[in-house]
Order: C-alpha cells, then sequence, then structure tokens
C-alpha cells in the first residue's frame, strides 16, 4: 500500500507531483521518489529515504524539468526499507526511458522472480514491482500496449500502476480492483493519483475514477482508453475505506468519511454499550467512526486521547519495534481535573 501520483502535459510537472506527493504521504513514509521528462525525452529523476519533504527540497526539484512526472511514495510490504526498494523504477528501455510506479503487492512475485534470474535477469532490488519491469522488457511483443499487456498476463496479485514509456504515461488498475486510482483534468493536461485528496490539493477536478481491469494512456494531451484487461471478480480493498485513505477523499466511489460515520453507526447498534460515560476515537482513522457511534448511541462525544501530529503514522512503521516506540509518544489521555478545581 503506497501513494502514486503522476502528471502528463503539464508544465512544472515535478513540483505538481511533489504536491500531490505530500497529500499521499499516508499511504506512505519510508522514501519518496520522482521522475520527470522534459519536451525533448530527456528524464530526470531523484529518489530518497524519507518524508517526501525531506526528500525534495526546492534545490531538489528545481533539477526535475519536464511537463511529465510520475511519483512515489512507499510503504514496504515486499522488500527491505532500503533506497535500492525506491520508487519509481527507471531503466533504459529500447522504446525511451520506462519509469513505473507501483501501489499493491505481486502474490507470485517470488516464482517469477526465480524464473527471470534462471533466465539471466539481473535484479538491482528486492521489491516485487522489479518483476514486472523485467517482463514488459522480455516481452517479444512489438507494441509498447502489448509488451505491458504479456507482462500484466503473468502476474497475479495488486497492481495500480503509473507508467511511463518515453513521454507516453499508462495508468493501470488490476482486474480485481484492489487499490484505488483517480484521474482529473488541469490545465490542459491530466493528473492521476491513489486518492482525490491529492487530486484536491492540485486544483484538479476529478473525470473519473479508474475501474477494475481499466487502462488508458495519456499522450500529446489526449486520453486513450485501452481494451479491458481480461474480466475477474471484483475485490476491493475494504481497509481503504475502514482505515487507509484519507477522510476527505473519494474512494471506490464512496466518500471515505460518510463510510466511516455509517460504520460507526451500525456498530452502535450491532454492540450498544449500555451504562457506557462517552464515545471517544483513537485518531485520526476511528474520528468519524467515533462520531458515528455518538449519534446512534446518544453516549456523549469526548476528547480522549490526543494525538501527536509530529509523529507520522505509526501502522506503516517497517518493524513492530519502532511501531512500539511511536505509539507511545503519538498518544496522550486528557485527564478530567479534580472537582473543584478548574
Amino acid at each position: 500500500m503506497c501513494g502514486i501520483c503522476g502528471v502528463a502535459g503539464v508544465a512544472n510537472a515535478a513540483e505538481l507531483v511533489y504536491l500531490g506527493l505530500y497529500a499521499l504521504q499516508h499511504r506512505g513514509q519510508e522514501s519518496g521518489g520522482i521522475v520527470a521528462l522534459d519536451p525533448s525525452g530527456r528524464v530526470h529523476g531523484h529518489r530518497g529515504m524519507g518524508l517526501v519533504q525531506e526528500v525534495f527540497p526546492p534545490s531538489v526539484l528545481q533539477q526535475l524539468p519536464g511537463d511529465v512526472a510520475v511519483g512515489h511514495t512507499r510503504y514496504s510490504t515486499t522488500g527491505s526499507s532500503v533506497l535500492a526498494n525506491a520508487q519509481p523504477g527507471l531503466v533504459n528501455y529500447h522504446g525511451g526511458p520506462l519509469a513505473l510506479a507501483h501501489n499493491g503487492n505481486l502474490t507470485n512475485a517470488r516464482e517469477l522472480r526465480d524464473d527471470l534470474v534462471r533466465k539471466g535477469s539481473i535484479f538491482r532490488s528486492s521489491s516485487d514491482s522489479e518483476v514486472l519491469v523485467h517482463l514488459i522488457a522480455r516481452s517479444e511483443a512489438r507494441e509498447p500496449e502489448d509488451q505491458i499487456l504479456d507482462a500484466l498476463e503473468r502476474v497475479e496479485g495488486a497492481y495500480t500502476l503509473l507508467l511511463t514509456i518515453g513521454r507516453t504515461v499508462y495508468a493501470i488498475v488490476d482486474p480485481r480492483g484492489f487499490r484505488p486510482l483517480a484521474l482529473g483534468a488541469l490545465r490542459g493536461g491530466y493528473v492521476a493519483a491513489s486518492e482525490t485528496c491529492a487530486l484536491d490539493s492540485l486544483g484538479a477536478p476529478l473525470v473519473r475514477e479508474l475501474q477494475p481491469g481499466e487502462w488508458l494512456k495519456i499522450e500529446d494531451g489526449r486520453i486513450v482508453d485501452l481494451p479491458r484487461l481480461p474480466r475477474k471478480e471484483s475485490r476491493r480493498c475494504v481497509f481503504e475505506l475502514i482505515y487507509f485513505s484519507r477522510p476527505d477523499s473519494v474512494v471506490f466511489g464512496e466518500s471515505v468519511d460518510r463510510v466511516r460515520r455509517a460504520l460507526g453507526r451500525e456498530l452502535a447498534r450491532e454492540h450498544p454499550a449500555p451504562g457506557g460515560d462517552c464515545v471517544f476515537s483513537v485518531p485520526d482513522s476511528s474520528n468519524a467512526m467515533a462520531l458515528g457511534f455518538a449519534e446512534t448511541s446518544g453516549l456523549k462525544l469526548e476528547h480522549g486521547l490526543i494525538r501527536n501530529h509530529y509523529v507520522g503514522r505509526t501502522f506503516i512503521n517497517p518493524g513492530q519495534g519502532a511501531r512500539d516506540a511511536k505509539v507511545r509518544i503519538k498518544f496522550n489521555p486528557v485527564l478530567t481535573p479534580p472537582r473543584g478545581r478548574s
């Protein structure tokens, strides 16, 4: 579960992708990367460990000119938390520079990787995403779309992708639609991002959310819809709505905030708390759920815990030790003073 953002056909694309990744920081905190292409086709890229703001100071963004760019902020679910696994992956490809930003997990990546290594492929990372690059490069098809399709037909699992070959951008959602991807319009160009909150931060009105199996290319300022991937039963990830996405996003056609409030109301109906004194959330993802529970139960909503907003998201830290340490400094109870004291 990572954050991806791409911009096509807009000046200073890398700066816009940076703002989009900033809005998607909650989807990954370990590393960030941006690859940009200028009108002549020259490629410029930068990746680093840490938060988006740390990886991309103004001096770095100035070195990423171009009107096409893709970016990634990483939460490691496959592969260790090292710079070699930071994305977008960038390789020299016979069709032009190929950059790939991936959100998801390929469940047969180990099997495919072992097969590719036996056939002579050399991997530079331990990320499952690099398997896709090798599969595309090894395809015997002539056209880029067919090479991508060859690769996608071999992988299993979740993949929401932003991919550039030369100055063409491809946006792809796997046939089961595990992870979200939204498309927006921006000053004569387009932006694609994991959540609509990133489009909002750029002032890009939503064009549509890509559906399971949908993929398209953005080339010369135009969107070209490509044939749907072979249909499979939809498997939208409910965790996006329960926890992972920002409450101000629209995911899978639903307001995240409204879904969480509805979950809180349903929880109050199924598991009421007779004799309870109040309702409070463990901030921030459960804030809306606590509101819904309070509305239905009639219990008063209170601030029980205060969140230190200078601590990043704890769930997506790569190790349990780091998660435990950050939780200790992340929350503090709000204490009620004794009666008679203000």
